[in-house]
């Protein structure tokens, strides 16, 4: 790992190629996830979209709703993973119940848009209202598309963030980004089918709140927040599926982590604020599996980068090597276009 004081007085070059507008009013933008045809998705407030392909302003997408019983159709869309034929996304919900008064000082936070104001607001009514939250299925040979299925209700007071699957498909990985006791990595079988039971704490890695998850071969990547730094860590998974020890790979003094994704060579994270209250605009961190910061992408263009996906084949929207960010500052997906030779670089890694 690359110590704090190194990571403070580095300069890493910043990265060139374009930068533009992809796809408008994505209300709430939050994850993004490319299938293993490379059907692309992103999350929103009113559910999940599919990106089809351009049109005369925006892009052409196709909105695929949350039709769970049980499941308020107002929860937030967070976390969004893809395995097979399947599509798996993490639902929270803040239970603000009737008190009149705290209603009318919080509105209802599970339709504020993710801001640095709304996700105080969001923390401040997790601790003072229960929370629930859901792993749900789409099955996507189904036509039309919709989230139908309950994977498992989460226990206790979760608040479901970033979410990613095992190689084989078996498991689920959610992190518990609420803040509670509980605040940790969660694992969840696919074939859990509804019960909730079948959920229990995988993870706690110390000094962190996690959000984002990836999982590359026998190994689960995370980032996570604390003060005075963002982490980026990795925690091996045993044969047993159990947790082995957690390493910090990189740290970001000052800063705040949203999402990342893992490539050939390393990963590419999104920094949502380049200061830990939120306050200023963020940035790209490219940073090798040593971590080692490499390059930064920090443009006009970004404002509040939450997630990042790397395209492996062309398709209608993008080309092999290009990068998609979800900005929440923006209200939808920046598409960057590197050039050579980080283009090769950030090919995405196989799961």
């Amino acid at each position: 790992m690359i110590s704090l004081y190194a990571a403070l007085v580095s300069q890493a070059p910043p990265l060139s190629g374009p930068v533009v507008t992809l796809c408008r009013d994505v209300s709430n933008a939050e994850s993004i996830v490319f299938s293993g045809t490379q059907r692309l998705f992103v999350t929103g407030r009113e559910g999940v979209y599919e990106l089809l392909g351009p049109s005369d302003d925006d892009c052409d997408k196709k909105r695929i709703p949350v039709r769970v019983k049980g499941v308020p159709k107002r929860c937030m869309k967070n976390g969004i993973a893809a395995h097979g034929d399947y599509l798996y996304l993490a639902c929270a919900h803040v239970m603000q119940g009737n008190n009149p008064l705290l209603n009318a000082l919080m509105d209802d936070v599970n339709e504020l848009q993710q801001t640095l104001t709304g996700l105080l607001r969001l923390s401040l009514a997790a601790m003072t209202y229960p929370v629930e939250s859901w792993i749900v299925r789409c099955d996507l040979r189904q036509m039309p598309l919709a989230f139908t299925e309950l994977v498992a209700g989460l226990p206790g007071n979760i608040l479901a963030n970033g979410i990613a699957i095992s190689t084989d498909g078996e498991s689920l990985f959610v992190a518990n980004s609420g803040p509670s006791i509980s605040t940790g990595i969660y694992r969840v079988p696919t074939d859990a089918d509804g019960d909730g039971s079948k959920a229990g704490l995988w993870c706690r890695p110390p000094g962190c709140k996690p959000n984002g998850l990836k999982v590359k071969g026998q190994t689960l990547y995370y980032s996570g927040n604390t003060t005075p730094a963002a982490v980026l860590g990795s925690v091996p998974i045993n044969d047993d599926g159990s947790a082995g020890e957690p390493r910090v790979i990189y740290t970001g003094p000052f800063h705040l982590f949203d999402d990342f994704e893992t490539v050939k060579e390393g990963f590419v994270i999104t920094q949502f604020s380049n200061d830990y209250m939120g306050a200023s605009t963020g940035s790209l961190r490219i940073v090798s599996m040593g971590g080692r910061e490499l390059a930064v992408l920090k443009r006009q263009e970004i404002d509040k980068p939450c997630a990042v996906a790397v395209a492996k084949a062309s398709g209608a929207l993008f080309a092999a090597g290009d990068v998609l960010i979800v900005d929440k500052g923006v209200g939808g997906v920046l598409l960057f276009k590197p050039d050579d030779p980080w283009r090769d670089w950030l090919q995405a890694a196989p799961r």
